[in-house]
């Protein structure tokens, strides 16, 4: 280990998190820290920079969700429809029948 261990502050400066976000990290275990002392916590570097390819090849092998949308127009169970919807596809098809 020839670099200096990194302070909180540094880390969270790297990271572009706060101080209380990397602490909360430390204390889900997601990030590698050393419990220096009873109050003193350090980050080796070598450790932060694999952590963070990690999550860089995590990130891109995850497949992106495509969100599911519910169309406004999906009757309700009581049988309804949302009157707003049914009114915009009548004025669209005005619109495409008259200018036509």
């Amino acid at each position: 280990m020839t670099e200096k261990l990194l302070k909180i502050e540094e880390v969270a400066d790297m990271l572009g998190f706060s101080v209380q976000g990397v602490y909360s990290l430390v204390f889900k275990k997601k990030i590698p820290a050393v419990k220096i002392s009873k109050r003193a916590l350090r980050f080796d570097p070598v450790e932060i920079r694999k952590w963070l390819e990690q999550k860089k090849t995590q990130a891109a092998e995850a497949e992106p969700k495509l969100a599911v949308r519910k169309s406004p127009g999906r009757p309700r169970k009581n049988g309804s429809v949302n009157s707003s919807y049914v009114d915009n596809i009548v004025n669209a098809a005005k619109r495409e029948v008259l200018d036509v």
